[in-house]
């Protein structure tokens, strides 16, 4: 994953751990993503700075910021989750 570039888009899929509340807001908690070796990493979302509802040409999607641990370091990135396939991905990291 250290050789994503900062601002790249790179729509990994990833398997998600959330939690929903009553009104239907998703918080991401943790992930599983496969790397190029399929090795499978888990992280643990430390926290949830934005989330913003996206149509983008009749695609909807929810756009989620935050912070995860990747090993010792903290990385901020932007997951995507579309509402109409129900999958989650890591759309890029922003440093």
């Amino acid at each position: 994953m250290g050789s994503a570039a900062a601002n790249q888009a790179v729509n990994l899929p990833v398997q998600m751990m959330n939690l929903v509340d009553r009104s239907g807001r998703l918080t991401p908690m943790g992930f599983r993503y496969e790397d190029e070796e399929h090795q499978i990493h888990s992280i643990k979302v430390n926290r949830v700075i934005c989330r913003e509802k996206l149509n983008l040409a009749g695609i909807r999607e929810i756009k989620i910021i935050c912070g995860a641990c990747f090993g010792e370091t903290e990385r901020l990135l932007e997951l995507r989750y579309s509402v109409d396939s129900q999958q989650w991905r890591i759309y890029q990291f922003l440093n």
